[in-house]
């Protein structure tokens, strides 16, 4: 049921992000769930910039919770 699997997807993206925000590698991340080197790292940038797209707050702030995150353009 596509329901279920994107809530399990939701799910998983919430643990991946709560790792990186807690320090955690993104290979180790990736790692660990059984995923290319570079997949948390490219779903974090991709849930920071939905994040800076529909929040409504200054990117300053929406950017500092994030890991290593930086303001691209």
């Amino acid at each position: 049921m596509y329901i279920a699997s994107s809530r399990t997807a939701d799910e998983r993206d919430l643990v991946i992000l709560r790792r990186a925000v807690s320090g955690d590698s993104y290979s180790e991340i990736s790692r660990d769930h059984g995923k290319g080197i570079s997949f948390s790292r490219v779903l974090v940038a991709r849930i920071r910039d939905a994040d800076l797209r529909e929040s409504g707050e200054e990117a300053s702030v929406v950017i500092a919770g994030y890991p290593k995150a930086r303001l691209h353009g």
